[in-house]
C-alpha cells in the first residue's frame, strides 16, 4: 500500500479519526503544562477563578492578588495564589518509513493513528503540529496539511532510507516541556533508549504508539517464498521451516520487549495497536490500560 493514498479513503480515515476523538484523548488532563493562556492547570501563578493558596507579597508581585481582609487582620501583606491555566503543546511524529505503509491493513491502523492524534489534539485546544520522519531526514507539516492530506505529497518526497535506518529524532526540532506522539513501527534494529531519551529531550514528556499487523507478529510461513525489503525494495528468495519460523517470533517478541522494558525505564508509555480488531477495541487493549491515551 505505498503512498500516495486515495482522497476518498483518507477522508473516511479522517472523519472516523474525529469521532474517536470524542471517545478517547491524548493523555493532558495528569499533568501540569506550561504554554500560552488555555484551558489545563499550569506549573505557575495564574489569573483564574481558582483559588489555591496563599503565600507572602513579595516585592513585584501583582498587586490585584493581594488578601485585604488578612491585611486588615493581621497587618502582613499576603498574596492569593489561583491555577494557572495554560494551552499545552502537543507535537505528532509520523514514522514515513516504506514499512509502516507495507501492507493495508497496518498503513490504515497507522494512519486512523495519525489523524487521531491530530483531531485529539486539535479537540482539547492543544497547540498541536505535526512532524514527518524517516531516518535522518524530517519535515514540519504547516497547519492544514494534516486534514487535506498534502502530508502524503511531503512524506513521498522526502529521500529513500535504508532498512535499518532508525528515525533521526535528534535532529527533529521539538518544543520544550511539549507532548511528543511518536507514531512509529520500531521496525529497526537501533537501541530504544537513545531514541527514547532524544524524543524526550526539553523537558518533553513523550508517548509511543506503535502500530503492527498480525502478518509481522504471527506469520504462518512454511514453503519456499520470495521476500520484498519494504524500504530498498530488493528481493530475496527464502525456504521458511519450523525452527526458522520459531527464531524468526523468538527476535520479534524480543525486540519488543526490549522497547517495552526501554520505555518503563523511561517512564515513556508505550502500546502496541494491532491492525485488528477494531480501532476502539485496539486502544482498550493495551493504549487505556497503559495510559498512553486516556477516555475522552
Amino acid at each position: 500500500m505505498p503512498l500516495p493514498l486515495d482522497s476518498a479513503d483518507l477522508n473516511a480515515l479522517a472523519g472516523r479519526a474525529r469521532a474517536y476523538a470524542e471517545r478517547f484523548s491524548l493523555p493532558l488532563k495528569d499533568r501540569n503544562w506550561r504554554g500560552s493562556s488555555g484551558d489545563y492547570a499550569g506549573a505557575g501563578i495564574g489569573s483564574s477563578l481558582d483559588f489555591q493558596d496563599h503565600r507572602s507579597y513579595m516585592p513585584g508581585d501583582d498587586p490585584r492578588h493581594i488578601n485585604w481582609q488578612a491585611y486588615a487582620r493581621t497587618g502582613n501583606y499576603s498574596l492569593k495564589l489561583y491555577r494557572e491555566e495554560v494551552r499545552p503543546v502537543v507535537e505528532i511524529i509520523l514514522d514515513v518509513s516504506d514499512s509502516m505503509f507495507a501492507e493495508p491493513d497496518k498503513a490504515t491502523r497507522a494512519l486512523e493513528l495519525f489523524y487521531f492524534a491530530r483531531a485529539s489534539g486539535e479537540k482539547s485546544g492543544a497547540s498541536t503540529s505535526a512532524i514527518l520522519v524517516k531516518g535522518d531526514h524530517w519535515k514540519a507539516l504547516e497547519a492544514g496539511a494534516v486534514f487535506s492530506h498534502r502530508w502524503q505529497d511531503l512524506a513521498t518526497a522526502l529521500p529513500d532510507t535504508p532498512a535499518s535506518a532508525a528515525p533521526n529524532l535528534s535532529a527533529v526540532p521539538l518544543r520544550a516541556r511539549s507532548l511528543r506522539v511518536l507514531i512509529s513501527d520500531l521496525l529497526y534494529p537501533a537501541n530504544p533508549e537513545p531514541v527514547i531519551r532524544s524524543l524526550q529531550r526539553g523537558y518533553g514528556r513523550a508517548i509511543v504508539l506503535a502500530p503492527f499487523s498480525a502478518a509481522e507478529s504471527d506469520p504462518a510461513w512454511s514453503g519456499n517464498y520470495e521476500f520484498i525489503d519494504s524500504e530498498s525494495g530488493g528481493r530475496h528468495d527464502r525456504r521458511i521451516d519450523p525452527g526458522l519460523l520459531r527464531r524468526y517470533l523468538e527476535a520479534y517478541r524480543d525486540h519488543f520487549g526490549r522497547w517495552k522494558a526501554a520505555s518503563l525505564r523511561a517512564q515513556t508509555p508505550l502500546a502496541r495497536i494491532a491492525s485488528a480488531p477494531s480501532f476502539e477495541a485496539s486502544l482498550r487493549l493495551e493504549a487505556i490500560p497503559a495510559g498512553v491515551l486516556q477516555l475522552g
